[in-house]
C-alpha cells in the first residue's frame, strides 16, 4: 500500500491490525531464530536472524508511517522496498538452508540476486531525486516492484522442489507473490481501489503466518533429529549405551522384576578381517534388528560397544529365558553369525551396573561352554571360567 495514499477509516484500521500482527509474528520468529543459533550456531539460524532482523524493521516503519509517528519522507517508501527486497532473498535462501547446506552455485544466486536489488534500490533513489516537490508523482519504483514480483516465483522454482514442506512453503510463496501483485495494482492501475489495498494489507501478514508455521516445523524436526542422535547408535538404530543404562535405571526403580540381555557375536572380529567392515556391519545390523524386533513393547534394545548387544526385558510375566533364546535361534537361522548370549535377573539391592556385569559375566560362560548358546547369570560354569576379573581382558579374541 502506497503510504501517501493512507487516509482516515476503516482501511486504516485494518493496516495497523495487521502490521501490529505481522510485528508479533516476525518478533516469535526472530527470538526463536536468536535461541536456536546461541545453542547451535548454524548459519542457516544465523541468516533468518538477518532476514528477521530486516524485516522488523520494515514493519516497525511500515507502522510508524500508518499511526503518523515518523514523518513521512518520500525516500522511505523506496529504502522501505529495498529493505523489502533483501529481507525476502535472505529470509528464502535461510528455509533452504535449514534443509541444505549452502553451495558455491547457491552462493552465487545469493550474492547475485541481492546485488541486483540493491542496484534497482539505488537506481530508484536516483530516478526519484528530481521530484521531491512534487506531491502528486510520488515515489514510484515499478522495476524494484516488478522484482519483487518476479523473486516469488523464482523460489518456488528453485527451492520448492528441496523443500521438506513444499505445500506450505508455495502457499507462503504465493501469499507473496499475490501481496506484492495487489500493491502494484493498486499503486500503478487502480490508485484508491479498496480491495486492491485491503488485499496489500493482509497478505503480508498471511504470509508471515505460514512461514512462521513451516519454520516451526522445522525447528521441531531438527530438534527431534537431534533427540534421536543422542541417544541412539547411528549404524544400528539401537538406544545407545548411556541412553539404554539410565532407561535401565527407571526400569529398576519400578520395583517389577527386570531381566538384562548380553549378546556377543561370535568370530566377529575373524568376520571383520577375511570379509571385510562391510559384511560385518551388515551382520550386526541385522542382529541388532533382530534384538529389537524381539524386545518390542516389552523392553529396550540397545548397543553396548563393538559387536556387544544389550537389552532389558521389564514387562510382566515375560520370560527372560525365553527371549534371549529366540534372539539366539533367529540369529542363527536369519544371519550368517551366531551369538552367544547371557542373562541376569533384577533382585533387592542389585543395581544397574551390577545386573549388567552379572549378565556379561553369563554371556562369556556361553562363550567358553561352546558359543552360540543361552546361558543365565548363576548356572555353573561349562567349563570353569578362570576369574570373572579377567573375562573382559579376553574379550578382543571374539
Amino acid at each position: 500500500m502506497n503510504p501517501a495514499a493512507w487516509r482516515d477509516g476503516p482501511l486504516d484500521v485494518l493496516f495497523v491490525f495487521s502490521a501490529s500482527a505481522a510485528v508479533v509474528i516476525v518478533c516469535l520468529m526472530l527470538y526463536m531464530a536468536s535461541r536456536l543459533y546461541a545453542r547451535y550456531r548454524k548459519s542457516a539460524f544465523r541468516s533468518l536472524l538477518v532476514s528477521l532482523g530486516f524485516i522488523l524493521a520494515r514493519e516497525l516503519a511500515q507502522l510508524s508511517l500508518a499511526l503518523n509517528w515518523t514523518d513521512g519522507a518520500r525516500w522511505l517508501t523506496v529504502a522501505m522496498k529495498g529493505l523489502h527486497v533483501l529481507a525476502f532473498i535472505v529470509l528464502n535462501f535461510a528455509v533452504f538452508e535449514l534443509y541444505y547446506r549452502r553451495r558455491p552455485r547457491t552462493r552465487a544466486w545469493f550474492y547475485v540476486l541481492n546485488g541486483i536489488g540493491l542496484l534497482l534500490a539505488a537506481g530508484g533513489l536516483l530516478s526519484n531525486a528530481g521530484v521531491l516537490g512534487s506531491e502528486a508523482s510520488g515515489w514510484r519504483t515499478p522495476v524494484l516492484d516488478v522484482y519483487l514480483l518476479a523473486l516469488a516465483p523464482l523460489f518456488g522454482l528453485m527451492f520448492a522442489p528441496l523443500i521438506g514442506q513444499p505445500r506450505k512453503y508455495k502457499a507462503s510463496l504465493a501469499a507473496a507473490f499475490a501481496a506484492q501483485l495487489a500493491a502494484m495494482l493498486e499503486t500503478y492501475e487502480a490508485p484508491g481501489s479498496l480491495l486492491y489495498a485491503a488485499a496489500a494489507t493482509v497478505l503480508p501478514a498471511v504470509y508471515y503466518a505460514l512461514l512462521f508455521a513451516l519454520l516451526f516445523e522445522r525447528v521441531a524436526e531438527l530438534l527431534q533429529s537431534a533427540y534421536r542422535s543422542s541417544v541412539t547408535d547411528g549404524l544400528t538404530g539401537l538406544s545407545n549405551r548411556r541412553y539404554w543404562t539410565s532407561r535401565l535405571v527407571q526400569a529398576l526403580k519400578t520395583r517389577r522384576q527386570v531381566g538384562v540381555i548380553f549378546c556377543d557375536i561370535d568370530n566377529f572380529k575373524t568376520l571383520n578381517d577375511t570379509e571385510g567392515h562391510a559384511q560385518a556391519d551388515a551382520a550386526l545390523v541385522r542382529t541388532a534388528a533382530i534384538l529389537a524386533e524381539e524386545t518390542a513393547g516389552i523392553g529396550l534394545a540397545g548397543r553396548y560397544g563393538g559387536e556387544e548387544l544389550v537389552a532389558f526385558v521389564a514387562a510382566p510375566g515375560a520370560d527372560v529365558r525365553a527371549v534371549a533364546e529366540n534372539i539366539r535361534r533367529r540369529v542363527e537361522s536369519e544371519t550368517r553369525v551366531t551369538v552367544s548370549v547371557g542373562f541376569s535377573l533384577s533382585a533387592p539391592d542389585v543395581s544397574a551396573e551390577q545386573l549388567i556385569r552379572r549378565a556379561d559375566e553369563a554371556m562369556y560362560r556361553s562363550k567358553h561352554a561352546g558359543k552360540n548358546r543361552v546361558t543365565a547369570y548363576g548356572e555353573p560354569d561349562r567349563p570353569a571360567l578362570a576369574g570373572a576379573a579377567g573375562a573382559r581382558s579376553r574379550r578382543k579374541g571374539g
